[in-house]
């Protein structure tokens, strides 16, 4: 019995890659999906191919340097697109994985200016909303020596936001999309430290100057944190 197995990981960090064209040239950011795929005969009595945490602990001294980082700065990852990423990656885990089949990376948008309609979400007090993703850069140097967050890094930022004439909306956001994406946030002239609550307060007043019935603006900045804001 052959099998294949994928484990999933996400780590978030800056590039710029000037061989991906202009946006490519500036710098930004990602949530950076890495799928790390093993392959080969199941003979272990335990009836599994490999322990993921075997996947694990070979990824963990990569995702220490990568995450929360400038990858131009990697020590030999000379090209840090998805592509060169995926190299290095390959590079690093094969001795310690030699089942190892492949590295896979992308990010974790849409990768293009693409919303999407939300239904009402009753049970979290949400309304009818647009979402859509940007990439984007940061930093947040007010924050103290050794804060993983205080160097350069980025993250796929998901945003929606709320009204009650969505159509209107929708015409106004590829002005906001065209503001954030493949920037770096801090010098975006009004945000300054890019916090998800700074960044939603911009977003609100950005939207605010032409939409006078917008009701929520979310900013969710990895898979597991987003922040919610109301206008108030």
């Amino acid at each position: 019995m052959n099998v294949e197995l994928v484990k999933e990981y996400y780590v978030e960090a800056a590039h710029c890659a000037p061989e991906c064209g202009v946006n490519g040239a500036r710098q930004h950011g990602h949530s950076f999906r890495i799928e790390i795929v093993v392959a080969g005969p199941v003979e272990s009595p335990y009836g599994w191919l490999i322990d993921f945490s075997e996947i694990t602990g070979a990824f963990e001294p990569l995702r220490r340097q990568l995450d929360h980082s400038d990858l131009n700065k990697i020590p030999g990852l000379e090209t840090p697109s998805f592509e060169g990423l995926a190299a290095w990656l390959d590079k690093g885990l094969r001795p310690a994985l030699p089942m190892l089949k492949e590295v896979r990376v992308t990010a974790a948008g849409a990768g293009d200016f693409a919303p999407q309609e939300l239904d009402e979400d009753l049970f979290r007090n949400l309304p009818r909303r647009l979402r859509f993703s940007f990439e984007a850069a940061q930093s947040l140097p007010h924050l103290p020596d050794g804060h993983p967050c205080r160097g350069l890094h980025g993250h796929t930022y998901h945003v929606e936001a709320g009204a009650m004439d969505l159509m209107r909306l929708w015409g106004h956001l590829r002005g906001l999309y065209e503001a954030l994406d493949h920037r770096y946030l801090n010098e975006v002239a009004g945000i300054g430290a890019a916090t998800s609550e700074r960044l939603c307060a911009w977003i609100w007043d950005f939207l605010s100057r032409s939409i006078d019935d917008l009701n929520i603006v979310v900013v969710q900045e990895t898979n597991s944190a987003r922040c919610i804001y109301r206008g108030k």
